[in-house]
């Protein structure tokens, strides 16, 4: 039994060490160590219901943390919103994450609606020891189908482009 425990160990060690690769490849930072994500509970920006991640367990999730009045926010929200259009019906949600911002949750939504980003944006508490208003910003996070924290990405980035893209579907096609 420990001989197949260890098989077993190995083979996971090695898939995380390529995932790792393909991370990188990606142009994200892949965690030391794949972890749980924290759980938060936020207001959607247009509907006012809370969203948190254990209602995502089961998908894969791209946690983006922006600001209206951040330009690198700005900059990458269309391909974030176009990465949501091409494979949000194979399973990824994309979540972005509004803080620090003194706009309202209704000004927020709006704001989205005249750029046509649709993807759900939820409004983020600015206080607290868990708040993510202590971020970078943007800063973007991704979490796997069993809820793994497994890479960020400081900055902003081209979400649609073709490693980011084989990422994701790597982890959609993943049990």
């Amino acid at each position: 039994m420990a001989f197949v425990l260890a098989i077993v160990a190995q083979a996971t060690a090695v898939d995380e060490s390529e995932l790792r690769r393909v991370i990188r490849e990606a142009g994200l930072t892949p965690y030391w160590s794949f972890k749980p994500a924290a759980d938060f509970r936020y207001p959607d920006v247009t509907t006012g219901r809370p969203l948190t991640l254990v209602d995502l367990r089961g998908r894969v999730v791209l946690v983006n943390v922006w600001a209206t009045w951040c330009p690198p926010c700005i900059k990458e929200m269309p391909s974030l919103q176009a990465l949501h259009e091409e494979v949000n019906v194979r399973g990824l949600v994309v979540i972005g994450i509004n803080i620090r911002d003194r706009k309202d949750a209704t000004t927020v939504a709006q704001w989205l609606i005249q750029r046509q980003l649709m993807f759900v944006n939820v409004k983020a508490h600015d206080d607290g020891p868990e708040s993510p208003s202590r971020l970078r910003i943007p800063q973007t996070f991704l979490i796997d189908r069993s809820g793994r924290l497994i890479a960020n990405k400081p900055g902003a980035s081209e979400w649609t482009n073709p490693t980011m893209k084989a990422l994701i579907v790597r982890l959609l096609d993943e049990s």
